[in-house]
């Protein structure tokens, strides 16, 4: 057993031990749950059923927030065995699907098994949720070496400044690892503590912009509202966090590199980067069902921090590079965005919409001037329609776009991909992931999704086009139709049988133009199935 494994087994054992002595209460729900509580729990805000303080723009939830029949225990100390959650995949040609924490972008088979306790002892809880990842991982069809130089040099670019390997690897692939996990104090409406949960900040439900659980959850201190706040002027949500990005330690094959029988791989830092995290969201008593927001992240590598309050907190900082002279020169990388949902019960409707920028402005005149210089956005909106007098059957009719792509101010002032960074070598991913929109740089993505919900049955169907990393595209030819585009059918269901929930999806991508080849189009199935049983 290697020594990390052997710690890992040390430290698994002694919070089973610790949890097993004491028992617990403030217990969040999985980002990306099976049972799709979170979902229902949104929907139910739009019905008028649920607390219309919550944003659902800052997740991980606390359960009792989104599932009513929750009662707080009158016993000092609690104890809860998790469910046990099996999710299985199976990819046919190519790795397909985001939003998918641990597991990793693989071709074939691929398995993600999770257990655990929650236990709560006064004012302290712990959730101990390890997650373990298995990959059969076989080869699949890359950018080719047949392109022309001038292509293959934009695609060296971005392999240079990413850490987005595909393959990923070159074997089968194990992984245990502390997933959906955290140890905190739960203080009124506050927490604080230690956490390797996934987050999820903004509006969006197919995408983020700034974080989703597209990569593995890293190890983070936080710092968050549990509930709205509210004041005299309406009630806010938010947390900060301060943690520990990782690289995924492979890269692309070394052929991808070489051109003309020169090297141009750029060695990367092997140095964990350090994440400082705000997001905040307010909602003006005045206007009912409005949530604004502000997201913002700041990475750095662990050998370029200073030691003063602002190298550990430069969320605090200005946004105009005029207040910051000496930003450059420490070597960070930020983005931002703003956002906003807006809720209207009495229709039965939400919009929402995130607007964010991968640089700080120069002045606020350069922000006014330029808005679209490194803006990506993405927005959506939801319509329910009730199907029964009892109305406990309603169909659900969501829009979601997500534009990544540069827009055409980068004509004139080039901005570089979302994710992408010339310092920060991996870009903004933690284990060979992005930690955003999962799509990934330069992409674009509309999705219509049209389900029925009903008690514990849920069924629905998805169209999607996918448009793969626009940017790239554009630096690497100079014709119009050899766009690598996705057209993809998903269908999914859940449904409970008793203690036992079961979700399956079935995708259907037919890739056009794969991999920029013109007239190369192939196709992929993706199925996937997810069970859930609580103990």
């Amino acid at each position: 057993m290697s020594p990390k494994n052997k710690f890992m087994k040390i430290n698994f054992t002694l919070v089973f031990i610790i949890l097993t002595v004491l028992s617990l209460k403030a217990q969040n729900v999985t980002v990306g749950s099976v049972d799709m509580i979170e979902q229902r729990s949104r929907n139910e805000q739009l019905l008028g059923n649920a607390n219309p303080l919550v944003s659902y723009t800052l997740r991980p939830l606390a359960l009792d927030l989104v599932d009513s029949t929750q009662t707080k225990s009158d016993k000092k100390v609690n104890i809860k065995i998790l469910p046990i959650t099996l999710t299985q995949q199976y990819n046919s040609f190519y790795p397909n699907g985001w939003n998918d924490g641990s597991m990793i972008p693989a071709k074939g088979y691929q398995s993600l098994l999770s257990a655990g306790l929650f236990a709560e002892y006064g004012i302290l809880s712990m959730q101990l949720k390890p997650e373990n990842v298995y990959a059969a991982n076989p080869n699949f069809d890359i950018f080719p070496l047949t392109e022309s130089n001038a292509a293959r040099f934009a695609n060296i670019s971005y392999l240079n400044t990413t850490d987005l390997p595909l393959p990923y690897g070159d074997k089968s692939y194990h992984n245990l690892n502390w997933g959906q996990s955290n140890i905190k104090l739960n203080i009124n409406k506050f927490s604080v503590g230690v956490s390797t949960e996934n987050l999820w900040w903004g509006p969006g439900t197919r995408n983020s912009l700034v974080m989703s659980n597209n990569a593995t959850g890293f190890l983070h201190f936080t710092l968050n509202t549990r509930q709205p706040v509210e004041t005299c002027i309406g009630s806010f949500e938010g947390q900060i966090i301060s943690g520990k990005l990782v690289g995924s330690g492979r890269t692309s094959p070394k052929s991808q590199f070489i051109i003309d029988g020169v090297d141009y791989e750029v060695a990367k830092k092997d140095d964990w980067r350090y994440i400082n995290g705000l997001s905040i969201n307010y909602h003006p008593k005045w206007i009912p069902g409005l949530f604004l927001g502000l997201n913002r992240t700041i990475q750095v590598y662990r050998d370029d921090m200073g030691h003063s309050f602002t190298d550990y907190m430069p969320i605090f900082d200005p946004f105009q590079k005029k207040n910051l002279p000496e930003e450059d020169a420490k070597n960070r990388d930020q983005l931002a965005s703003l956002f906003l949902r807006w809720v209207m019960k009495e229709s039965k409707f939400e919009f929402y919409a995130e607007s964010g920028w991968n640089d700080h402005s120069a002045t606020i005149w350069d922000l006014f001037d330029s808005p679209e210089h490194s803006r990506a956005y993405l927005a959506g909106f939801t319509k329910i329609f009730m199907l029964n007098k009892e109305k406990n059957k309603y169909l659900k009719f969501n829009f979601e776009s997500t534009h990544m792509e540069q827009s055409a101010d980068r004509i004139v002032r080039p901005a570089g991909a979302w994710y992408q960074h010339g310092i920060v070598l991996q870009g903004y991913t933690n284990k060979g992931e992005v930690l955003g929109a999962g799509i990934g740089p330069g992409s674009n993505l509309q999705t219509l999704d049209v389900s029925v919900w009903k008690n514990d049955l849920v069924w629905g169907i998805q169209a999607e086009r996918y448009a793969h990393n626009m940017d790239f595209y554009y630096d690497a030819y100079t014709f119009y139709d050899h766009k690598w585009v996705d057209l993809q059918l998903n269908t999914y269901a859940y449904k409970k049988y008793g203690d036992l929930g079961i979700q399956a999806k079935l995708n259907f991508v037919q890739m056009r133009n794969f991999q920029y080849q013109k007239e190369d189009n192939k196709f992929n199935m993706q199925f996937q199935l997810s069970l859930q049983y609580q103990l």
